[in-house]
């Protein structure tokens, strides 16, 4: 076929072609002295097939970089990023190869971009053919990765990531491919175009993880380079000096050739985070330094007898010999604040106790926590009795505004921190029971600024804090761990009003774990004009008597509603209830909360009246049973995608007996749905099915305010403070048994800001907004003698 005519039928394929004939090679850097060059050609022909070509680059001779006395040669790490600032140690490498395919592999894209236009333009011989060229892009990716280290390409997540992007391949070309049957023609061409690029996408997005998961276990294999002889020799030297001094002389030294002969978990974490002295200057000896070396005694005295390191694999170090006769390190310090007080609870069957602890906590008999002054709270929170405790953490940062106020808690924290210990202590124990305290110290600052700060309350202490982590933290900690809340206090500092991202974590956490597609419903009503004009007078909710339009209308409430719960935070929402039902405000500038939280409670009400009021208007028995049935079909969709709010404002006008009437044959279905709901929303056992569906957490759901306004206001009737049971007349302490059911209503209330993905109809909602909202110029008691006088106009008509 001439070029002309080929350009004529195929103007997409032949650009792509061109794009990539035209394209530079791309390269993908690798460990190693090689570079993976790869020539990307579309099509295999004859003249010119497709090859992975391999050129050598010089190789780079690692240089020393000399820092300074108080610089670490590991830089902090994000919380949540997997790629390092620096390289791990004093020796600096060429960087980790960055799988990235903008810049690895940009051909790829033009393929892709065309395949969307496919949506617009419905050719069904693009489709086929740009899958072929896409398909070539993903062959030529998937040989290029093969040449990735064994030990990389065999980790469990690469071959889970890999196994994605095959999966989601097959399923793309296995749709496409339908088209190449003879006579096959789909149904629906814009359907059958828009899931093969659904598939097209998921492919992408597998593809695109398998990159980073590539990504991220090179650099977790990446190989530790050997130090150098003159820094060596040195450390041994400060270590045999501190040995003679100390009196021990179990400790097991590295040898010249890089080799270890007894290494723990502990060891080589401490070596990813040492400090690199230049080789003219004797390192001073720092907490981190003495506690390392106190470290390495302890645990060679404990594994002398047994050369196998740990086969634990939540602590024990995956180690592997490279071809250079060097070990990987797996140990990744990225969560270095959780993970250091773990290294260390496996020395300390228990933290030493307290001597104000028997006064200032009770624990029940089944272990948990129920009474505790804030001091005490403090020491229990960074002490290992609170492992079992899942939820004290929570509690104590959504609650400590009722009890305290941010300047006592910071002091608490400080004084916990700076808290000297036992005489009777070795120094080894000590060393390590004072590393635990900090570090779990240091976790719990790192969680309040960085999910649970509000700027409103606790900006006052903004710089008391920031100072205790200059002054304090950063000189006793490994830089690792004190630069992750250093960071975090930058950032607040930067920004004009810093609050936590605890709401944000919960929603990114709701919608990875119950994905839910979009919702959408391309009815219209035939009063579409007139909605669009605001004559609202003229529409009748009749035209919407359809599976259609009520699916239309279940969506349209679902968006209204969860604008107006978006609005307002849980926090909040919480504080507002019990200032309510105490009388008393708690710490901190009051916030606006409480009118938005009225305004999504009165919308229900107000709905509530707006259905009964379109029930008892009809002038016929016939006419109500059928608006019971509509509002009951209305009430059961609310009810599948999780719109309790909705579901319940429907259902419960349909269940009013006393103004509707009990005496309605709405039919077997009806009844069934009736029924079910009025189970499901039961007050008899404070709504336990309802509850229960809260805290599953299936997907977004929209919640009636019923049950947490019930619980919280139920709560505030036991006492904020107690006295100790076993210390009659002594101090009051905080009474946690009040403070926990508060925790798990906001807990279930963020659970349900997790937004639905639904297309906003804006005359519908403005439709729906302006009938519902005109019952709220009445109060609810107006209101219902209004409609008790319309509900007993039929029963007088009938008895006439």
């Amino acid at each position: 076929m001439p070029t002309q005519q080929l350009h004529d039928k195929y103007p997409n394929v032949l650009s792509v072609v061109c794009y990539l004939n035209t394209s530079p090679r791309i390269h993908i850097p690798r460990l190693g002295t090689s570079i993976i060059s790869m020539a990307y050609t579309v099509a295999p022909s004859p003249a010119r097939p497709r090859t992975v070509k391999r050129k050598p680059v010089p190789y780079f001779e690692p240089e020393i970089e000399e820092l300074g006395p108080r610089d670490s040669a590991t830089k902090a790490e994000s919380l949540d990023s997997y790629k390092p600032d620096a390289s791990s140690s004093g020796v600096l490498y060429s960087s980790t190869p960055q799988f990235d395919l903008e810049t690895t592999f940009p051909a790829i894209l033009a393929p892709i971009r065309l395949l969307h236009n496919v949506a617009e333009s419905q050719d069904l011989d693009s489709l086929r053919a740009l899958t072929r060229v896409f398909s070539q892009c993903l062959l030529t990716i998937f040989h290029s990765m093969n040449q990735l280290p064994v030990d990389v390409r065999y980790t469990s997540a690469y071959k889970l990531s890999e196994c994605a992007v095959q999966f989601s391949k097959k399923l793309f070309l296995c749709h496409v491919n339908q088209l190449e049957v003879d006579g096959f023609e789909p149904v629906n061409r814009r359907d059958f175009i828009w899931q093969g690029l659904q598939l097209l996408d998921m492919t992408m997005s597998a593809l695109k993880e398998f990159m980073q998961t590539a990504e991220r276990e090179l650099q977790r294999k990446k190989p530790l380079p050997e130090p150098p002889v003159e820094f060596e020799e040195e450390e041994e030297e400060v270590e045999e000096c501190y040995e003679e001094e100390s009196g021990t002389c179990e400790d097991t030294r590295l040898s010249s050739d890089g080799a270890s002969t007894d290494k723990t978990c502990v060891e080589e974490a401490d070596e990813l985070g040492s400090l690199v002295k230049p080789p003219t200057k004797k390192p001073k000896r720092r907490l981190a330094a003495i506690i390392s070396a106190s470290l390495r005694r302890t645990c060679s005295k404990k594994h002398k007898k047994s050369l196998t390191p740990p086969t634990d694999t939540a602590t024990a170090c995956e180690k592997a010999a490279s071809p250079a006769g060097r070990a990987f390190a797996t140990t990744n310090i990225r969560n270095s604040i959780a993970l250091f007080p773990e290294l260390f609870d496996g020395k300390l069957d228990n933290s030493i106790h307290h001597p104000e602890d028997s006064t200032e906590l009770y624990v029940d008999q089944n272990g948990v926590l129920q009474l505790a002054s804030i001091k005490g709270l403090v020491r229990y929170l960074t002490s290992t009795a609170s492992d079992n405790d899942l939820e004290l953490v929570d509690v104590f940062f959504l609650t400590f505004r009722y009890f305290a106020t941010p300047a006592l808690l910071l002091d608490a924290f400080i004084e916990r921190y700076r808290e000297a210990l036992p005489d009777d202590l070795s120094p080894d124990q000590a060393h390590i029971e004072s590393l635990h305290i900090k570090l779990r110290v240091a976790r719990l600052l790192h969680k309040w600024v960085d999910l649970h700060w509000r700027h409103s309350d606790d900006h006052a202490i903004f710089a008391t804090l920031t100072q205790f982590a200059f002054s304090d933290l950063s000189q006793d900690l490994p830089r690792e761990v004190s630069s992750q809340i250093i960071n975090t206090l930058h950032h607040a500092a930067c920004a004009k009003e810093h609050n936590g991202r605890r709401l944000e974590k919960t929603i990114q956490s709701m919608q990875g774990s119950s994905p839910i597609g979009e919702l959408s419903s391309t009815w219209e009503p035939r009063d579409k004009k007139a909605m669009m004009k605001g004559e609202f007078a003229k529409i009748k909710l009749s035209q919407f008597a359809s599976p259609q339009g009520i699916d239309l209308l279940t969506h349209q409430l679902t968006v209204i509603l969860l604008d107006k719960y978006r609005d307002f935070q849980p926090e909040d929402a919480t504080r507002f209830w019990v200032e309510e039902a105490t009388g008393h405000t708690t710490y901190g500038v009051s916030n606006d909360a409480g009118p938005k939280v009225t305004t999504y409670a009165s919308f229900e009400k107000a709905l509530h009246l707006w259905v009964i009021d379109a029930i008892v208007s009809e002038p016929s028995v016939e006419s109500r049973v059928a608006k019971v049935q509509f509002f009951l079909d209305w009430a059961q969709e609310c009810h599948k995608i999780r719109n309790y709010a909705g579901s319940w404002a429907l259902y419960s006008a349909c269940d009013r007996h006393s103004l509707i009437g009990n005496s309605l044959n709405i039919g077997a279905k009806h009844d069934e749905i009736r029924l079910y709901l009025r189970l499901f929303f039961s007050p008899l056992n404070r709504m336990k099915s309802y509850k229960e569906a809260i805290q599953k957490s299936l997907g977004p759901t929209l919640p009636t305010l019923v049950l947490f306004v019930g619980d919280v206001k139920r709560q505030c009737g036991n006492e904020p403070c107690v006295e100790h049971p076993n210390v009659p007349g002594g101090e009051k302490l905080i009474n946690l048994r009040r403070y926990r059911p508060l925790t798990r209503a906001i807990q279930d209330m963020e659970k349900c800001h997790t937004p639905y993905h639904i297309q906003r109809v804006d005359y519908v909602c403005h439709w729906m907004e302006q009938v519902v909202c005109a019952y709220l110029g009445l109060p609810e008691l107006e209101w219902e003698h209004i409609i008790y006088e319309k509900s007993q106009r039929l029963v007088k008509n009938n008895r006439k």
